[in-house]
């Protein structure tokens, strides 16, 4: 899955035939729709924290029987939680509990999670085979987490989710060590 916030690469809005007012007009309707819609839909660039060019790919050994349950953030871009629990309500949806909050998301695909009611897509790009470690992180490239069933989780494990979210984009040199 390609995510991509902005205008493709090489798009570009022509109105070179257009008359001055209709210029005019179409600015003003862009801009207008950009003020209502575009805060809500994509970060600030500064707050982008993977490459955007990088196709984000979601795990195809996903299984949501398996992944539900109690997760500890071993480490973490951006902002995370310390320990996420996944509930499945049913067979094709989750909902996600982190701190005081909880938001329900659609199974869209094999470990690409879309909340329902906003904007929000999780992918989980990275499962080990026993389902004790993970690698997901947000299709906006807001955060990404390495979650293990404990903390601090195998090294190896840890280091192949690691080595997962950097093959995806993110900048794991930003990586900080969560505490629980």
């Amino acid at each position: 899955m390609r995510v991509n916030s902005g205008l493709a690469a090489g798009h570009r809005l022509y109105t070179d035939c257009a008359q001055p007012v209709h210029r005019r007009s179409a600015a003003w309707a862009i801009l207008g729709f950009l003020a209502l819609a575009g805060c809500a839909v994509a970060p600030p660039a500064s707050e982008v924290l993977r490459e955007e060019d990088v196709v984000l790919a979601a795990t195809t050994r996903f299984d949501a029987a398996r992944f539900a349950g109690d997760w500890q953030t071993v480490s973490c871009i951006g902002s995370c939680a310390e320990a996420v629990q996944y509930i499945v309500a049913t067979d094709d949806a989750y909902v996600l509990v982190a701190g005081e909050g909880s938001t329900g998301f659609d199974i869209t695909a094999p470990g690409v999670l879309r909340e329902r009611g906003g904007g929000q897509t999780l992918v989980v790009m990275w499962v080990d085979d026993g389902f004790r470690t993970a690698a997901v992180g947000d299709a906006a490239g807001t955060w990404a987490a390495v979650i293990d069933r404990a903390r601090p989780g195998g090294a190896d494990r840890v280091r192949a989710a690691t080595e997962i979210l950097d093959f995806n984009g993110w900048d794991v040199s930003r990586m900080r060590s969560v505490q629980g």
